[in-house]
């Protein structure tokens, strides 16, 4: 802080206090903040700098997240890896659709689900009859909270369950018999309600709790309870039954199918059948194939997260009419970006080894003027229907050898296509040694996991050998689109060790020493600043006395400024 006094300005810093200023006549705090703003432009030209570098990896961020999404979108399309790898693409996913042959809607009949293990192919089904639960109930009784004066036990459980007692006494009534029941129901199966029929009565309803199967009445002792309020007749039979216990029936392929309950879960392998309602004059038709629909949905969403991608780049290379860079211009120039958008683009114009139809263009995916993707859906839906494995093998890797105990295990290679040779030698139980062509560095082994080496041809796959004799594995490997770009991508936006990260890692570590230096020039900036407060202050100080002594001496001699 600072303040004007007669002999001068106070100035603070920090917890010493000078004097400046009043006996010059000379503005010394100007004086030392100009040279003090000169030190200190070297820090604000880092600040700059610094700020730079943070849009840059803000734009690192968004390329390594668009790079993401696609192939994140490229998964469904690629290769599944592994001795079980199978079933995770979309080209394993089945589908089924259903029509009958009146105007009922098979959907309101049976409800089907499909996995991939489903065979393709078509089946018929009748629905005859949909399994429901045993129901039993009670004569009508005025009063629920009334006491029956009833003193006994009896049993109800389904076929199967726990044969708990129920113990009624005399001080019971009908809401505490259900609650009774209602307790050990998850033992028993047998649920129990009291039901308001209408103004003046109430019932007790005894439900099974599954389908296809009747509640059993055993152990009944002292006073006969279920008799007393008309669940038994006179001979012990059920009274009043709402509803008897079915199986679900069908008729399936023509042959007669029931169960206990209503899903049929191993009737057709990969087919899960659940009735919903009956109709014997209803034939219901069931295809099961391929899904033709999540294939091009799978395609069309690589597309669209293609395309952000393609847009982002776009962005990035506007410039203005005078040369400079608009403001949301995040990475103009950028060698990544460039390497990211080139690689990509490369790639989609390849020819893959499918047999009639080679490239992306063949089924309908081509560049537009401003290289975005295009598709002709017409073209995209005519191959999936018409020729799906020319569709498949496009985007998914071609792979084959010719042991049965040999299986790749995982690829991440950059390779368009190998074909080679494996060496394996054992000693009877484990791998010691694998070659190609003689050579035995292009691999590593460990147990039966072999890899192969870093810096090779071979490098990002990896296979299994559980057998225990010394052989050659004649490998074929052609990459697919989709895997051959996912594992392009991984070397750039992994988000561990991808080149985008590694840069974003590094204009991490850059600012954290552009700060360091900041500091540093601030810190001797403000120490240049104390020491140019000291100096002016005693400069002052000094004239400050010289011009005492001066008015002392024209005191004594009687003479003034004015005076020659």
């Amino acid at each position: 802080m600072s303040s004007v006094g007669l002999n001068g300005t106070v100035v603070q810093s920090g917890s010493r206090i000078f004097v400046s200023g009043s006996s010059s006549g000379i503005d010394t705090n100007a004086l030392i903040d100009a040279a003090v703003q000169q030190r200190l432009r070297e820090a604000d030209l880092i600040d700059i700098r610094i700020d730079e570098n943070l849009l840059r990896s803000q734009g690192y961020d968004q390329l390594q997240a668009l790079g993401g999404s696609v192939q994140s979108s490229l998964d469904a399309l690629r290769r599944s890896y592994g001795f079980s790898g199978s079933g995770s693409s979309v080209y394993e996913q089945k589908t089924g659709t259903l029509s009958s042959n009146t105007a009922t809607d098979p959907t309101s009949l049976l409800n089907v689900s499909i996995d991939e293990t489903a065979a393709s192919g078509t089946h018929t089904i009748v629905v005859r009859e949909k399994a429901r639960e045993h129901i039993i109930t009670s004569d009508p009784i005025a009063d629920p909270t009334a006491a029956l004066g009833q003193n006994g036990s009896f049993r109800l459980r389904l076929p199967g369950q726990a044969q708990i007692n129920i113990n009624v006494t005399g001080t019971d009534n009908l809401n505490d018999i259900a609650a009774k029941i209602n307790a050990v129901t998850a033992d028993t199966g047998v649920g129990a309600a009291v039901v308001k029929v209408n103004e003046t009565n109430y019932k007790l309803v005894l439900t099974g709790q599954e389908t296809g199967v009747n509640i059993r009445r055993e152990g009944i002792s002292g006073d006969n309870v279920l008799q007393a309020i008309g669940v038994l007749d006179g001979a012990n039979a059920y009274k009043n039954t709402a509803q008897t216990s079915e199986k679900a029936r069908l008729t399936y392929n023509g042959i007669d199918i029931a169960r206990d309950d209503n899903s049929f879960d191993d009737l057709i392998t990969g087919v899960n059948l659940d009735v919903l309602n009956a109709d014997v004059g209803t034939t219901i038709t069931l295809n099961i194939g391929q899904d033709n629909a999540g294939i091009k949905s799978a395609i069309l969403d690589f597309v669209d997260s293609y395309n952000a991608l393609r847009d982002f780049v776009l962005q990035n290379q506007v410039v203005n009419s005078d040369g400079t860079v608009p403001e949301d211009v995040l990475l103009a120039n950028d060698n990544l970006l460039e390497q990211v958008d080139n690689q990509l683009q490369s790639l989609v114009g390849l020819n893959f080894n499918t047999g009639a139809q080679e490239t992306l263009a063949e089924i309908g995916i081509e560049f537009d003027a401003n290289n975005r993707l295009t598709v002709d859906e017409l073209v995209l839906d005519t191959a999936i229907i018409d020729d799906p494995d020319v569709v498949r093998n496009i985007f998914q890797t071609q792979y084959s050898d010719d042991n049965a105990e040999f299986e790749i295990l995982s690829n991440t290679s950059t390779q368009v296509s190998l074909n080679f040779a494996l060496d394996i030698t054992t000693d009877g139980t484990n791998i010691t040694n694998v070659s190609v062509g003689g050579d035995n560095t292009l691999f590593t082994f460990s147990g039966g996991t072999i890899k192969g080496a870093a810096g090779t041809i071979y490098e990002g796959i990896s296979f299994a050998y559980v057998g225990t004799a010394s052989t050659t594995v004649n490998i074929a490997f052609d990459q697919g689109f989709a895997d051959l770009a996912s594992n392009t991508l991984e070397g750039l936006v992994n988000t561990v060790d991808g080149l985008i990260q590694q840069e974003k890692l590094a204009i991490e570590s850059t600012n954290e020493n552009l700060q360091s230096r900041a500091d540093r020039v601030r810190e001797r900036a403000e120490a240049y600043r104390l020491s140019l407060i000291e100096r002016y202050a005693r400069f002052e100080s000094q004239l400050n006395q010289a011009n005492g002594l001066l008015n002392q001496i024209r005191a004594i001699l009687g003479t003034n400024d004015d005076d020659n």
